[in-house]
């Protein structure tokens, strides 16, 4: 699962974002807990939250 930045993140849409949010949390289920996979999922999660809130958007 790719780990998506802060950085990365900033260039995209409202939109995008909670597609992307959507689709990540789609693919936690997928992994096992304490897996690379999954903790890349959750940190990517985290970012979006924190990207969406830096640029003062909302769910």
């Amino acid at each position: 699962m790719l780990l998506w930045t802060i950085t990365e993140l900033m260039h995209l849409t409202r939109d995008e974002l909670c597609n992307l949010d959507g689709n990540m949390r789609h693919a936690l289920a997928e992994f096992e807990a304490g897996t690379c996979e999954r903790d890349a999922v959750l940190t990517s999660l985290a970012n979006i939250r924190r990207a969406m809130v830096w640029r003062g958007l909302y769910y």
